[in-house]
């Protein structure tokens, strides 16, 4: 429902706001916001607020992109190019504005998934002195993580360059170096630039993609019709291209499978003792209606990492993942030596290169049979009360998703759009202040097209919330 400011007879606008048509009035807010005894000063602000959707579904028929921003990132996106650490290497950067905004929506996601990891997990990132971002494009993990660390740090990472299709490197800091190239295309974690600086690193953080649904649209209309990993995605090859799009996996849906252990073995072939792994995963949550072979796949990757590691526990975040079947591992206490006596970087290469060839995804478990051996009987059980936490944790998540969704979308009696805000008004000092109403689904902002300032879309989980937030604004 629309909000009009409410007029009290003296040409001014209150500080408050009633219901009303669908038209509005452009008033001048003269004071701040005061809450728990801390201001939200900002004299120019000229804004309102209100509650529900427009009925075309735009804001005010205001139409654009929308994305989501963190005030903490902005600071960090360059105002120049950004280049590969060799001055001969290829462009990184973003060459057109629509790049850069769809570079922002990933950096804003990934950096706030690692803030919430760095809240609830902070002893593995704590007194780090270098890491390593495999897959690290457009930098919100790395710039994250930079401002945990000192003046002396060091920050590498590699991504794919953007003219092969690879997003584009939205952050600039001069303690990180970024090497573009394919992952793929890495035979040892000697190809990595980090280690001509560093012999190993502190933290390793993996979120890479397969890129073949970008770069080659053929793999990603193969992949929609082929749903299910079972029986009907056993021909679900790539294109004639395949070999230059994305993994270059023969079966579409594997190409994910040969990323991660590429990933493993170039990230814990640099990883110090000690150290930490932060990585995506994905696990659905179907209990006993699972395929054997997703699920046996995913016990020996799990083991793997239990054999080589002193804990590994799972963490979904709450903001962009919560519904659906991502999460991300966080490996701690890294047990180096064992992984250089076990030969794991040949066998994980290998291995990889059998995902690569594969057909069928019901032979992915054979493709990385030189996991089996640390599939034990006891890491069977640890991997069971792992699985079942994040399926727990997406169920709350789908249930929660529901209470907010009418008719397959976000209900509008849950949003609380705020008209203009200034750019004095982060994204962070608005959650923080909102979030205390209720749960926050996800907050974005737009800027104007003309002119200064931005609009604001607060989507609660519960309309509720969203009347309650509403309410605290009309009683300052």
């Amino acid at each position: 429902m629309p909000l009009v400011p409410r007029d009290d007879g003296s040409g001014h606008s209150q500080h408050n706001w009633m219901s009303g048509g669908s038209g509005y009035s452009q008033p001048m807010w003269a004071g701040g916001w005061q809450m728990d005894g801390q201001a939200w000063q900002d004299q120019s602000w000229q804004g309102q607020a209100w509650q529900g959707w427009a009925e075309d579904g735009s804001w005010n028929g205001v139409n654009g992109g929308w994305w989501a921003t963190q005030d903490a990132t902005a600071a960090a996106w360059p105002a120049q190019p950004v280049e590969s650490s060799s001055s001969k290497g290829p462009r990184l950067g973003p060459a057109t504005p629509e790049d850069e905004r769809t570079a922002q929506i990933h950096y804003s996601k990934t950096y706030q998934v690692l803030s919430e990891a760095l809240q609830r997990h902070p002893g593995a990132f704590q007194c780090k002195k270098s890491f390593l971002d495999l897959g690290c494009a457009p930098g919100g993990f790395s710039c994250r993580l930079l401002e945990e660390m000192d003046g002396e740090s060091k920050g590498f990472g590699v991504t794919l360059p953007a003219e092969a299709g690879g997003f584009p490197i939205l952050l600039h800091d001069q303690r990180f170096r970024v090497q573009g190239c394919n992952l793929m295309a890495l035979r040892s974690p000697k190809d990595l630039e980090c280690s001509q600086e560093v012999d190993e690193v502190d933290v390793v953080m993996a979120d890479a993609q397969d890129l073949g649904r970008r770069t080659n649209p053929t793999n990603e209309k193969q992949l929609r019709e082929s749903k299910g990993r079972g029986k009907g995605n056993r021909s679900a090859k790539q294109g004639e291209d395949c070999e230059s799009a994305g993994i270059g996996a023969v079966c579409a849906a594997l190409g994910i499978w040969a990323l991660t252990l590429q990933e493993l073995m170039l990230g814990l072939g640099s990883l110090r003792s000690s150290g930490t792994f932060f990585f995506r995963f994905g696990w659905r949550g179907k209990g006993s209606h699972e395929e054997y072979w997703y699920r046996e796949a995913t016990v020996r990757l799990l083991s793997l990492l239990l054999a080589h590691f002193a804990e590994v526990v799972p963490f979904k975040s709450e903001m962009y993942h919560q519904a659906d079947p991502c999460f991300y591992v966080v490996a701690t206490g890294f047990r180096r030596e064992d992984w250089l006596a076990a030969s794991l970087e040949s066998r994980l290469r290998e291995a990889t290169e059998h995902i690569v060839k594969c057909e069928r995804v019901d032979d992915l478990p054979l493709c990385i049979e030189t996991m089996a051996e640390f599939a034990t009987k006891e890491m069977h059980t640890r991997i069971e009360g792992i699985l079942d936490t994040v399926g727990r944790m997406r169920a709350i998540g789908l249930s929660s998703r529901k209470t907010v969704e009418v008719q397959g979308r976000e209900s509008p009696e849950a949003a609380l759009w705020i008209s203009p805000v200034p750019y004095s008004l982060t994204m962070n000092r608005l959650r923080e202040h909102m979030e205390r109403y209720g749960k926050i689904s996800y907050i974005k902002r737009r800027s104007h097209a003309v002119g200064v300032g931005a609009d604001a879309l607060i989507q609660f989980m519960q309309p509720a919330h969203a009347t309650q937030a509403l309410e605290a604004i009309n009683s300052l």
